[in-house]
């Protein structure tokens, strides 16, 4: 993976100051062997996400019908 360098005439003073006649090159954050890019099938992409949104609503119902229920047996609550 090629990362961007950035030529030392374009570079602020400020970072002239600090890297001196070098150009600003930049280092990568993971080893590009740690970075996985899987095919995603679009179809099974979706019907995966309209699975875990359903599961999500479901517990948010479940959650509110605890909720309304602790209050109705405990009116101080």
């Amino acid at each position: 993976m090629e990362l961007p360098k950035i030529k030392n005439e374009n570079l602020p003073k400020e970072l002239k100051e600090i890297l001196g006649d070098g150009d600003a090159e930049f280092e990568a954050i993971v080893d590009p062997m740690d970075v996985l890019i899987d095919y995603l099938d679009p179809k099974q992409d979706q019907e995966s996400r309209a699975r875990v949104a359903n599961m999500l609503l479901e517990s948010r119902k479940k959650s509110h019908e605890r909720l309304k229920e602790q209050r109705l047996g405990n009116p101080n609550a």
